[in-house]
């Protein structure tokens, strides 16, 4: 075997205060060979994202690297890696809004990015940038876009293709496909196995998706608390782990497998009856059409010669959710998923047709702000990105005390500040972090107070963005558990989107197939995953991650 590109020794990385130092890293050693996909696993806060950035430099008092070596090419590089960071050794950030600089085009950022590393002219420089937007399923007639004008599945690809332009030895990928569809992530995966088997490339894939390990990685290092618990070939820690920490981690991962037999399909939890409830039908979506204009400006028009460009994002989609139900969207990133949640929930006027709610049309203009503030009661969302849906400014517990203030339903502080420890508990956060602001918290953790933030008003209807694409199995699987229970007590329901589909086939009563805007297929997930009708929705399944997979590894 050739010697590692990259090796970790006994690294430990502690978090100075005055009278002691707190462990984040406790002695982790790993070895990363050329053409290698090694996987790095473990619950948020586990160190899988601070083993990354100690690589690459990217940690700064009072957080400091206390023992150990980082080696590159048999050269050590855990004091000064400046000369490595972007050139050889590239990384793939977890949350690619903050990655991007909102200001300027992806097109700019990636020019500048492919000219700081690579000698080349600014127009060789284009045609290579628009060659990795096409690499990574991105048009390149989008080179001039901004990050904002993307989805979340697009601008990670946008991220992914700016860690490829170096050309570099070995990517750190932090959760690489989190907000990626199934079949975009499938196309991801593929890539970053083409680099290995091609260009020698060596990866670091650091993520919770236990489906994408089995899939994709050939070891895989397990960790807890700072330490390295296990670590081997992927089918041997899959198929006879050592740890019960990693045992419990892959009993926690959801799977759809015995949903795509027809025989013995069972429902994975109890569903409420129907009878308990008053009325069944709770939200009714009818019509449901949204166009956004992306026409030049008029005058740029009529000098260009150009018409205007109309994207029908969401075109006369119908659907209906019984009370205390649950009805999940999946498709493809750009297929409208994210555009109905956001007129569902009144924060973007529908271009035609309606959504009713308890038998009330939200989209009626007529509506008064009473009425109004009444139905927003009742509807919350959780969003898909974390970071940009909190306060960086506010404490954990005014962020989800707001909802609490603006709505008026809690009589005296004392019950407000009552309830938000609660619904910091339900989260599976301490209460003591309601004190803390939202950089203090890992990608995951900052998801779980968006959870109870929506939660903090008792809503009847909430909408879920992506709310577990962010969290690590074990909490996910506590979250879904959560969301279930609630609905259970509460009668809640929920509209559900996601691009996991062992999550959706867990927590939904009926599933939506959206392409290009249009539903194209609708069923329960057991008639669903056995037989699908259409072949785009075949496609889906079939491109979706599983960890039931490593029963046929070789």
């Amino acid at each position: 075997m050739s010697a590692p590109i990259l090796e970790i020794q006994n690294l430990s990385v502690v978090f100075k205060q005055r009278k002691n130092a707190q462990i984040i890293l406790d002695k982790i050693s790993l070895k990363v060979y050329p053409g290698e996909i090694v996987g790095l696993v473990g619950e948020s806060g586990a160190g899988k994202s601070m083993t990354g950035s100690s690589v690459l430099g990217l940690i700064d008092p009072p957080l400091l690297i206390s023992e150990g070596a980082i080696i590159f090419e048999g050269r050590r590089i855990e004091k000064n890696s400046a000369f490595v960071r972007g050139s050889q050794i590239s990384m793939v950030f977890q949350d690619p809004l903050v990655s991007l600089n909102p200001l300027r085009s992806i097109g700019d950022q990636l020019i500048e990015t492919i000219r700081t590393h690579i000698e080349m002219g600014k127009v060789e420089a284009k045609t290579y940038a628009k060659s990795l937007l096409k690499e990574v399923g991105i048009e390149p007639n989008r080179f001039y876009d901004y990050p904002h004008t993307f989805s979340g599945g697009m601008r990670q690809r946008v991220v992914i293709a700016l860690a490829l332009a170096p050309k570099p030895k070995v990517i750190i990928a932090d959760e690489p496909t989190t907000a990626l569809d199934v079949s975009v992530q499938a196309q991801i995966l593929d890539l970053l196995r083409k680099l290995c088997k091609e260009r020698g490339t060596a990866i670091i894939l650091i993520t919770h998706d236990m489906g994408v390990i089995a899939e994709t990685t050939e070891r895989v290092a397990v960790l807890n608390a700072g330490k390295l618990v296990e670590m081997g070939k992927t089918y041997d820690v899959l198929s006879k782990p050592k740890s019960s920490y990693t045992k419990k981690l892959i009993d926690s991962t959801p799977t759809f497998q015995h949903l795509t037999k027809k025989r013995n399909s069972k429902p994975s939890f109890q569903r409420p009856n129907k009878e308990k409830f008053d009325q069944l039908e709770y939200l009714a979506v009818n019509q449901l059409t949204r166009f956004f204009d992306l026409s030049d400006p008029w005058l740029v028009r009529q000098i260009t010669g150009t018409g205007k460009r109309i994207l029908k994002a969401v075109d006369r989609v119908n659907f209906k959710i019984d009370k205390g139900r649950t009805y999940a969207l999946v498709g493809e990133s750009g297929s409208g998923k994210t555009t109905i949640a956001q007129m569902v929930a009144g924060l973007l006027r529908p271009s035609a047709g309606s959504v009713k709610i308890d038998g009330k049309d939200f989209t009626d203009v007529t509506l008064g702000k009473e009425e109004l503030l009444l139905m927003r009661r009742a509807v919350q969302m959780i969003f898909q990105s974390p970071y940009a849906s909190l306060n960086p400014r506010w404490r954990v517990g005014n962020i989800i005390k707001e909802p609490l203030n603006v709505l008026n339903l809690r009589q005296n502080e004392e019950t407000k500040n009552k309830r938000v420890v609660e619904l910091i508990e339900q989260v599976g956060l301490l209460p003591r972090d309601i004190f803390k602001f939202p950089h203090e918290f890992s990608g995951g953790q900052r998801q779980r107070i968006c959870i109870a933030r929506a939660l903090a008003s008792q809503p009847e209807l909430i909408i879920c963005d992506e709310p577990t694409s962010a969290l690590d199995v074990s909490v996910q699987a506590q979250v879904l558990r959560l969301l279930k229970d609630l609905q259970k007590e509460f009668s809640l329901t929920y509209l559900f989107i996601s691009h996991d589909l062992a999550v959706v086939s867990e927590m939904a009563d009926k599933i939506g197939v959206l392409k290009e805007g249009v539903l194209i297929e609708e069923a329960t997930p057991e008639t669903l995953f056995s037989s699908p009708v259409e072949k785009y929705t075949k496609m889906l399944i079939a491109a979706a991650p599983d960890i039931g997979c490593i029963n046929k590894i070789n």
